[in-house]
């Protein structure tokens, strides 16, 4: 038996050996765990660039099929235009008075009591016209030389009056010339008028516009059936020049009743632009 204890101690630091082998093998290795990461990352990104693909694919397709086919035929870019010259129908006039002296208290009394009668007599000569008062100013006065030494002072005050009465016009302008000066004077259309003339040069640009088109389509032989209109963009045309104005510089006096004045309201000039896209179909 003493010769066989050898023999188990043997056999137990075999199994012993053994069973530290086993465990040994279950630890994970270094390089076994970093490989395993970098498989998943592979993993990872390969899904992704995956999934990125295929959005890219739907947003693809859904854009494709949004977006519209190329238009066919033949594009025409035309321009119709219209004019028309129609009367004036509304007067505005700027009427002022000024008066310049030593005290600024009595040249301000002096301009304020001209200005309020010249109102009344422009609301008594045309009751239904527009009278408004346009501005007030005070200057000093000093005299000419190196020393400017104030000597005085200058007040100005305009008034505007804008009315339809043209026939009443001289009446009007008369009677606040009694008391204030006429600066300048203007013709011109009314808002009403413009509104009616504008309406009116639309039908007839489009009128021209089409009559272009259709020449057009007659020119290449295609038929008026064909022809479609796509777009219309209309033009601004700038406001007519103003007439030359009537200018009264000169101070008014305490003279007797003023001479009615000639006037001619003239007639304004309104033009209208409209260009047109319209396509050729094809048979």
């Amino acid at each position: 038996m003493r010769d066989g204890a050898p023999v188990r101690s043997e056999m137990r630091g075999g199994r012993v050996g053994r069973r530290g082998a086993a465990v040994a093998d279950l630890r994970p290795d270094r390089a076994d765990s970093h490989a395993l990461a970098q498989t998943l990352r592979a993993l990872k990104a390969a899904t992704f660039r995956a999934a990125l693909a295929v959005a890219l694919g739907l947003t693809g397709a859904a854009a494709a099929a949004q977006t519209p086919a190329r238009g066919e035929g033949v594009v025409l870019l035309m321009t119709g235009a219209a004019e028309t010259e129609v009367a004036n129908d509304e007067v505005v006039a700027h009427f002022f008075f000024e008066a310049q002296e030593t005290e600024l208290a009595r040249a301000q009394s002096l301009v304020n009591q001209r200005v309020v009668d010249g109102l009344a007599q422009l609301k008594r000569a045309d009751p239904k016209a527009v009278v408004e008062t346009a501005g007030y100013s005070s200057f000093p006065v000093y005299q000419p030389g190196t020393q400017r030494k104030l000597v005085g002072w200058r007040v100005r005050q305009g008034v505007t009056f804008r009315s339809s009465d043209l026939a009443g016009l001289p009446r009007a302008v008369a009677a606040a010339q009694q008391t204030l000066a006429l600066g300048s004077i203007d013709f011109r259309l009314s808002r009403a008028a413009r509104t009616r003339v504008e309406g009116e040069l639309i039908e007839q640009a489009v009128a021209n516009l089409q009559a272009k088109l259709a020449a057009a389509a007659r020119a290449l032989n295609v038929p008026a059936d064909r022809l479609r209109l796509e777009e219309l963009n209309f033009g601004v045309t700038p406001p007519p020049m103003p007439l030359p104005r009537m200018r009264a510089e000169m101070m008014p006096s305490a003279a007797p009743a003023v001479e009615e004045p000639q006037f001619d309201a003239g007639r304004s000039v309104q033009q209208l632009t409209v260009t047109g896209r319209a396509r050729l179909l094809p048979p």
